[in-house]
């Protein structure tokens, strides 16, 4: 069991360069209008969009009654799940394809990309910026120092976790010198429509001569003269809301998805929308009962990158659900930029935080984590993985 807890937030991908959810909608318009990303658009894409765009303005015509914020992509995905639950296949329709067009956009902007774990070459992917690179570095060097990895929980749908976690287990980048704390792992996401898969870490000398590491699938690896296989390191990764590569349902002939890449995004992704629980069914349900166990249990909660914002109730009583009955909670940190100024917006984030608490823990709560490094905006992704590789004990219990 761990204990500590980290929970990302859009704010974790920003640097990713995936849009807030204040600016996912314009960022769509964007791809539909411009019909280029760092390259022109297909024809499929140009249709998607185009059609997102079209269920957006059709839900102008409720401003007049309503009130919501079309700008805002989770304002739009509520009110086009409830229409499910009061319309029918058409609603349906306009839901799927709204998904559809937030993964596209997901993968058109974001920066960080990896093939897989066929990837047979010296050549190391180092897509995107250094910060997620050296946030699995940090975390393997506490463990194997001795600390336990944290759970991840994460409201983001895409694949930046997995894509640096293969960076940098995969290639010559982390070099054979650099040993991990482990040689099998896996990722755990507790998904019923994607069990985990165990990996063999192999280290080898790569064509160019050069030093590096591997990737095995489904082997079962044992040490010379040894008489059982070697411990299986999981990795969890608890995907709230979906991920652009969660099938929506298991295959029938094995129960799981043996094609399904962790680093990849499936054609039809499971994307869980805000009221998840009156549209779905229950593939997501025991990745949701394990997040919640992990936070009542764990010493340390890392919040980065999530203002709690004050229409997101049901997260607000899932944080309640899950301390509520946690005795042993040491410590809740909060990375927030916002935290950081002096404005009304740092006042109402911490008074939404602090709602969710005790008095009692609400002095427990750092809203000011600091990495006393100038050259880093205080409160951001990067600030948290420089505390976690300086300090990682203020972090990690």
């Amino acid at each position: 069991m761990t204990d500590t807890v980290f929970i990302l937030g859009a704010g974790f991908s920003k640097d990713a360069g995936i849009p807030l959810l204040g600016e996912f909608v314009d960022q769509m318009w964007d791809l539909a209008i411009r019909g280029k990303a760092s390259a022109p658009l297909d024809e499929s894409d140009r249709r998607l969009f185009a059609a997102a765009m079209k269920i957006r303005d059709e839900l102008d015509g409720y401003h007049g009654r309503a009130a919501f914020n079309d700008r805002n992509i989770e304002d739009l995905l509520s009110i086009l799940s409830f229409n499910v639950l009061g319309g029918g296949r058409k609603d349906r329709e306009k839901l799927d394809t709204m998904s559809a067009a937030i993964a596209r956009t997901i993968e058109l902007t974001c920066t960080v990309q990896h093939p897989g774990v066929d990837l047979r070459t010296s050549k190391s992917v180092k897509d995107g910026p250094n910060v997620y690179r050296d946030f699995w570095k940090a975390l393997f060097k506490e463990s194997a120092a001795g600390r336990k990895l944290p759970s991840i929980i994460t409201f983001n749908y895409d694949l930046v976790l997995e894509r640096s976690l293969l960076q940098v287990l995969i290639g010559t980048h982390y070099g054979a010198s650099n040993a991990l704390p482990f040689k099998r792992f896996q990722i755990d996401y507790h998904y019923s429509a994607l069990p985990p898969r165990p990996y063999d870490v192999r280290y080898t000398t790569f064509e160019s001569w050069s030093s590096g590491r591997s990737l095995e699938e489904g082997s079962i690896l044992v040490e010379p003269n040894a008489t059982q296989t070697l411990p299986l390191q999981s990795i969890e990764i608890l995907k709230l809301h979906g991920s652009l590569n969660f099938p929506r349902k298991a295959s029938k002939a094995s129960g799981s998805n043996p094609d399904v890449s962790f680093t990849l995004p499936v054609p039809e992704p499971h994307i869980l929308p805000p009221v998840f629980n009156k549209v779905t069914g229950d593939a997501a349900s025991a990745m949701w009962r394990i997040a919640i166990e992990r936070i009542r249990s764990a010493k340390n909660v890392v919040i980065v990158g999530y203002s709690l914002p004050s229409t997101d109730i049901y997260m607000q009583y899932f944080l309640k659900a899950g301390v509520g009955p946690n005795r042993n909670l040491n410590r809740l940190f909060v990375f927030d930029p916002v935290l950081f100024s002096d404005s009304p917006s740092r006042d109402a984030m911490e008074s939404r935080y602090a709602s969710c608490f005790s008095p009692q823990l609400r002095d427990r709560i750092d809203f000011r984590p600091t990495t006393r490094t100038e050259r880093i905006r205080q409160g951001t992704a990067e600030a948290f993985v420089n505390m976690l590789s300086n300090k990682p004990g203020t972090l990690i219990f």
